[in-house]
């Protein structure tokens, strides 16, 4: 759910992440966005109708576990107000508002995936969201190192229209099968793992809910 004003953990969140200011933004997905696409659907959006890309957190609120927030990136209309057009994982296509933690940083590359790590706010103690929390960090370490090798091969580019890496000639595409082999295994074990904690997480989550019940 999205995390309401005034929500515990909000202001340590934001101290975290360093975040400039905290926007509740109108969120109306746009019906040509596509889910996980966010800063490229802005800056087409800023290509065909103005304003600018603004890059910061959607922040989510985990019931009875922890506030959770993604890298992501609204639109600034002509007239400075802020709309967030993309659907998510969390919020879907309904329409509402997003608690959007403004990113200190506004200069991104996006002829790469900047692959910035979700941050969490634990809202409660417990061993289980902690091994979770653990497990996903090290996935990500893993995906991101796997993602920096295969930007260091000659004639790789991003395709940000289909989401996925493009080898321009036959040797870059036999290297990128070479790093495929290579990083795939652990980051599927790390990823099964990951999956396993994820079953203690929702116990725990049920048990808090049937606590405050």
């Amino acid at each position: 759910a999205d995390a309401v004003q005034g929500t515990y953990g909000l202001e340590a969140l934001r101290a975290k992440l360093s975040a400039v200011d905290l926007h509740f933004v109108p969120r109306h997905p746009a019906v040509w966005a596509r889910p996980g696409r966010c800063y490229w659907n802005v800056r087409d959006c800023v290509a065909e109708s103005g304003g600018r890309i603004r890059f910061g957190w959607l922040v989510v609120e985990i019931a009875a576990l922890t506030l959770l927030a993604w890298h992501h990136a609204v639109w600034q209309q002509a007239d400075g107000q802020l709309l967030d057009i993309t659907p998510h994982m969390q919020t879907g296509w309904g329409q509402g508002t997003t608690r959007f933690l403004e990113d200190p940083k506004q200069n991104y590359d996006l002829s790469w995936p900047p692959a910035k790590i979700q941050q969490f706010e634990p809202l409660i103690r417990d061993a289980r969201l902690n091994a979770f929390i653990e497990a996903y960090q090290a996935q990500f370490a893993l995906q991101r190192a796997y993602l920096e090798k295969q930007r260091g091969v000659a004639g790789i580019e991003f395709d940000d229209v289909n989401m996925r890496l493009h080898a321009e000639d036959p040797i870059s595409g036999v290297l990128l099968q070479d790093l495929e082999r290579t990083w795939q295994p652990k980051i599927q074990a790390a990823d099964a793992l990951r999956g396993i904690l994820l079953d203690g997480l929702v116990a725990c989550q049920n048990e808090r809910l049937q606590q405050a019940a």
